[in-house]
């Protein structure tokens, strides 16, 4: 099954959406901090705390977005994550007091909960099935995983060329561009959103585990993305070599989306994540042992590719066990937790870090997080 035509304009404008948001809203986010720290003073303390603020209202507001995305609200929603996500860039160009500047990160997490993964793959459950929507979500991943490629020099030549105002209201307009395409494209509420009779939603054993596994996989991905170009540098190896591996992880995230979708057909959701689940324990693994180039660049090369595919892992986990009528619903509990993790973790390694002076131990307890999210997951009925 291919997309339907008239639904590929819909798929596109969550493309961009995605691309747009994760590229201005998080990978953008360090650049404008350094920008902000030297226009006004400001520690990092304090700049990293207004992301972390932001990323604990995603996490806390993730809940009760998806129930309203059961309830064939996705058109509004994605509308005004965008529009707040432009509001918030607007707010950030006219802000000189720290209050309002984190009083504006604080919208900015509202925007993240409204404008990332979790709100799109709810928005697809009610207009898309089966093969079609796999297909539908692998194209929207692919176009959003270059995200960082796109933005993270845009932003920096636009920070050096014209300034940080300029730059700030340039993303402005583009989300504010995003915000008309989503209210002009995404369709009304689509079939299995449109039932009168809702089901209950209950944390049941089944969403218990992969709630499980994929916080401990959060966790694990935050942790080595964070910490390996730190730790390499710490090592002796230089800013390119540093650069090369990070970007090679990067970079394997998009062919580990084009193969999940042939695995997902041939051996079935649960099969598929538990294998990625212990690729992603290899790589962290392979990062205890003695920092030798080939070795980085392999485990590089294998956390990406986990990393990649295991995004679309979990939509497609729960789209096995679930209705559609109730994915967003499920799919904000489980955000909760995973978005949660990703928040605390920076600090949780920083803290291991400034007590051990090394980063040994920091692996040591991703790997042994991975290793406990292999074991969950292996429980899982095929």
């Amino acid at each position: 099954m291919t997309i339907p035509h008239s639904q590929r304009p819909f798929i596109a404008a969550l493309a961009v959406l995605n691309t747009v948001a994760y590229g201005t809203l998080y990978y953008a986010q360090p650049l404008l901090a350094v920008q902000f720290e030297r226009a006004y003073n400001w520690p990092r303390s304090f700049t990293s705390m207004a992301f972390t603020l932001a990323l604990l209202v995603t996490a806390f507001t993730a809940p009760l977005f998806g129930r309203w995305f059961d309830q064939g609200k996705g058109k509004l929603l994605l509308s005004l994550g965008a529009g707040l996500a432009s509001l918030f860039f607007a707010l950030l160009a006219c802000v000189g007091d720290s209050i309002l500047f984190m009083l504006a990160w604080l919208m900015g997490g509202v925007a993240m909960a409204l404008t990332f993964y979790e709100a799109t793959f709810a928005v697809l459950a009610g207009h898309l099935q089966g093969e079609a929507r796999t297909k539908a979500t692998l194209s929207i991943t692919l176009v959003a995983g270059l995200a960082s490629t796109i933005f993270v020099p845009l932003v920096t030549g636009l920070l050096e060329q014209v300034g940080l105002t300029f730059t700030l209201w340039t993303m402005a307009a583009l989300l504010a561009l995003c915000t008309a395409s989503l209210w002009w494209l995404v369709p009304p509420s689509g079939e299995a959103q449109t039932r009168a009779q809702r089901l209950p939603v209950t944390m049941d054993a089944f969403l218990r585990r992969v709630t499980l596994v994929f916080t401990l996989i959060r966790i694990v991905m935050v942790g080595v993305g964070l910490q390996l170009v730190p730790m390499l540098l710490h090592d002796g190896f230089s800013p390119g070599t540093a650069a090369s591996v990070a970007g090679l992880l990067g970079a394997a995230a998009l062919p580990g989306r084009v193969v999940f979708v042939p695995a997902l057909q041939r051996w079935g959701a649960t099969r598929v994540t538990a294998f990625l689940v212990w690729i992603l324990l290899l790589a962290t693994g392979l990062l205890l042992l003695p920092h030798h180039l080939p070795l980085l660049l392999l485990a590089a090369l294998l956390f990406g590719l986990g990393n990649g595919a295991l995004t679309l892992a979990r939509a497609e986990l729960l789209h096995a066990q679930y209705p559609a009528a109730i994915f967003g619903s499920v799919n904000g509990k489980i955000a909760w937790w995973v978005n949660l993790a990703q928040a605390l973790t920076p600090f949780g390694m920083g803290w291991l870090f400034t007590q051990s002076g090394s980063y040994w131990p920091s692996l040591t307890v991703l790997t042994v997080l991975a290793g406990l999210a292999t074991l969950f997951i292996s429980r899982f009925r095929h």
